[in-house]
C-alpha cells in the first residue's frame, strides 16, 4: 500500500513538473553562461549610436532599421541576464542629449557630450552579480563615441545648418513684403509667409510694401518699394 501511494503521488506530480520545466525554458531561453556581456553591451551601444546618426543624417532609412534591430535584440537578451535596468535608463538619458542636439543651437549641442558620463556610469553598472562589462571595452567605446560625435556628426550638423541658412537667405533677398509693426528703426515685416524682425533707414508705417535688401541672421534690412517695383509685384514679378 505504501509503494502504491508513492507511485500515485509521483504520477500526479509529473504533469506539474513538466509544466514547471516548460515555463522555466520559455522564460529563460538563453543560458547566461553562454552570453558574452561585452558583445551585448557593444550591440546596445551600436544601436543607440545608429539612432543618433539617423537623427543627424535623416533620409536613408538604413541607420533607423539597424538601430531598431540592434537595440531590440540587445534588450531581448538583457531580459535573460541579471541586468540593472537603472543603468540602462542612465545610458538612454545620456544618449537623449545627442538626439535633441540637432534641434538646438550648436553651443548647446556640444554639451550633449556630457551624456557620455552617464553612459560610462551605466556601462559600469549594467549587470548585477558576477557579470560585468570589461573596462577595456567601455573606455575605448567612450573615446570612439566622443570622436565620432565631435569630428563627424557635429561637422555634418553645422554643414546642414549653413546650407539651410544660405538657401533661406537666397529666398528672402529681393523678396517683397509689408510692414506689420511700424519700423522706426526696428519693426516687423511679413515676407514669404513669415514674420521677420526688420530694420530700415527710414521710418515705415504699417501696411507699407517693402523690399528686402539685406539679411543679417534673423533680422532683415528693408526699404520702401518703388512705384515701378509695386507695379511689377502686382503683376507677379519678383527678382
Amino acid at each position: 500500500m505504501l509503494f502504491a501511494a508513492i507511485f500515485v503521488q509521483t504520477k500526479r506530480k509529473q504533469p506539474y513538473d513538466r509544466e514547471e520545466k516548460m515555463r522555466c525554458c520559455m522564460g529563460n531561453f538563453i543560458d547566461p553562461a553562454l552570453v558574452d556581456p561585452n558583445l551585448i553591451y557593444l550591440a546596445l551601444i551600436a544601436g543607440l549610436w545608429l539612432g543618433v546618426t539617423a537623427v543627424y543624417m535623416a533620409g536613408t532609412g538604413v541607420p533607423e532599421i539597424l538601430s531598431i534591430v540592434l537595440i531590440g535584440g540587445s534588450l531581448l537578451v538583457l531580459t535573460q541576464l541579471p541586468t540593472n535596468w537603472l543603468a540602462v535608463i542612465l545610458m538612454v538619458i545620456g544618449f537623449s542629449g545627442f538626439l535633441v542636439a540637432p534641434f538646438t543651437s550648436p553651443r548647446i549641442g556640444q554639451f550633449a557630450e556630457v551624456g557620455l558620463v552617464l553612459q560610462a556610469v551605466g556601462s559600469l553598472m549594467l549587470f548585477n552579480g558576477d557579470i560585468a562589462v570589461s573596462p577595456f571595452v567601455i573606455v575605448p567605446s567612450l573615446l570612439m563615441a566622443w570622436a565620432y560625435h565631435r569630428f563627424l556628426l557635429l561637422p555634418i550638423m553645422r554643414s546642414q545648418r549653413e546650407q539651410s541658412s544660405f538657401e533661406r537667405e537666397d529666398q528672402v533677398l529681393g523678396a517683397y513684403g509689408r510692414v506689420v509693426n511700424e519700423i522706426d528703426p526696428l519693426g516687423t515685416v511679413y515676407v514669404n509667409g513669415e514674420q521677420w524682425s526688420a530694420r530700415s533707414r527710414d521710418p515705415l508705417a504699417v501696411g507699407t510694401t517693402v523690399r528686402v535688401i539685406r539679411q543679417k541672421g534673423l533680422e532683415l534690412e528693408v526699404e520702401k518699394a518703388k512705384n515701378d517695383e509695386l507695379v511689377a509685384e502686382a503683376n507677379g514679378w519678383q527678382e
